[in-house]
């Protein structure tokens, strides 16, 4: 990538360029009826979690607790065909993308640990 430090061009295609090349993909996260924050994102690397780039993985770098009480997660991005879609742990994020975790109700929880279905 051509660049110049002096008079300062091209500086985004080669910050762009890098986590092309690192593998670095950023989510960012959004909280019920909130704007997302786009100041402070999760960054998946392939050393990092399980090695993917899945809502698993960034659900487990938050916390590993909420990881027992998920639900399933909203996503907003470029990995979804449209925004929001309904996702499960297996979905695979883009560079970008803004999930919202969405956690089981108490009911919900034990209906898990009974193993019923409905």
């Amino acid at each position: 990538v051509p660049i110049s430090v002096n008079s300062k061009l091209n500086l985004d295609g080669l910050l762009e360029r890098l986590w092309e090349e690192l593998a670095l993909v950023r989510v960012y996260t959004k909280k019920p009826r909130l704007f997302p924050d786009f100041d402070d994102p999760i960054v998946i690397t392939p050393q990092r979690g399980n090695k993917t780039s899945n809502v698993e993985n960034a659900v487990t770098i938050l916390h590993k607790q909420l990881l027992e009480e998920f639900k399933h997660a909203l996503v907003w991005g470029r990995s979804v065909k449209s925004s929001p879609a309904i996702c499960g742990l297996k979905h695979d994020l883009m560079d970008e993308d803004v999930i919202q975790i969405q956690k089981m109700t108490p009911a919900e929880r034990a209906r898990a640990a009974h193993g019923k279905k409905t």
